[in-house]
């Protein structure tokens, strides 16, 4: 996944604020906005409109592995406006020539009220990234994401672990990378040959993945977890584990 997402709110102060404007863009540290030469903008309507089950599978009924059917939400008018973003998981640095997943946010408010437009201050944010990990004992899973969320859970997203070992044993380029799942053609395939590709890394394995968002934030956690392939589908199963709170 090279995109991550996070909720912004707007609460009206005032009467007659007939609609708000976010306008963001990125930049690598150190740097003022340019937004002649970047500028996303985006309405924020009272209440909001808010998408759960980002980038994830799910297992249906006969055993078989889906994309999880994203859940969309529209809130009743309470005066806040909000706004899920999609921020990008790395940025090109010029100076340097390299991506780079430590960089600014950048984001102002552009307000309509009684007729008239004026904005906000510009906010700046430092994005940065996290390594979480899950230690497997038992080995008996054969698929894992971070499920998680910055601030609550108002844009909860999935992104892929990697065991440690797998590169090591089959190379960076494998085709059976656990993030290659959700592009490839067979899935059936794809998760057998893993499975066993797995079972041959030693034990515990540890499956380690990488979470972005404003640093300092607060990150909500769970893990969406799969068992290894089995030919049976009766047997196959997926869970959430545990649930944490953390920081950035």
């Amino acid at each position: 996944m090279f995109s991550f997402y996070m909720k912004k709110s707007y609460a009206d102060w005032s009467p007659g604020i007939e609609l708000v404007n976010i306008h963001y863009t990125w930049t690598p540290l150190a740097q003022m906005p340019n937004w002649e030469a970047h500028r996303e903008t985006r309405a924020m309507p009272r209440g909001g409109t808010l998408l759960r089950g980002m980038g994830g599978t799910t297992l249906d009924e006969q055993g078989q592995s889906v994309h999880t059917q994203t859940e969309v939400i529209h809130l009743p008018d309470d005066g806040v406006r909000r706004k899920i973003l999609k921020l990008p998981n790395e940025i090109l640095d010029g100076a340097t020539g390299k991506y780079t997943d430590n960089y600014l946010f950048h984001h102002y408010f552009e307000v309509f009220r009684n007729g008239k437009r004026e904005n906000s201050q510009l906010y700046t944010e430092e994005i940065v990234s996290k390594e979480v990990e899950y230690i497997d004992h038992n080995g008996n899973l054969g698929g894992m994401c971070i499920y998680w969320s910055i601030g609550d859970w108002d844009s909860p997203q999935y992104q892929p672990t990697e065991e440690q070992n797998f590169t090591v044993r089959y190379g960076e380029d494998s085709p059976y990378r656990s993030f290659k799942f959700y592009g490839c053609d067979n899935r059936e395939e794809f998760s057998r040959n893993r499975s066993e590709m797995l079972k041959a890394l030693p034990m515990p394995r540890r499956f380690v993945g990488r979470i972005r968002g404003p640093k300092g934030s607060e990150v909500h956690q769970r893990w969406h977890v799969g068992g290894m392939w089995t030919p049976i589908h009766a047997d196959r199963w997926e869970d959430y584990w545990e649930y944490v709170v953390h920081n950035l």
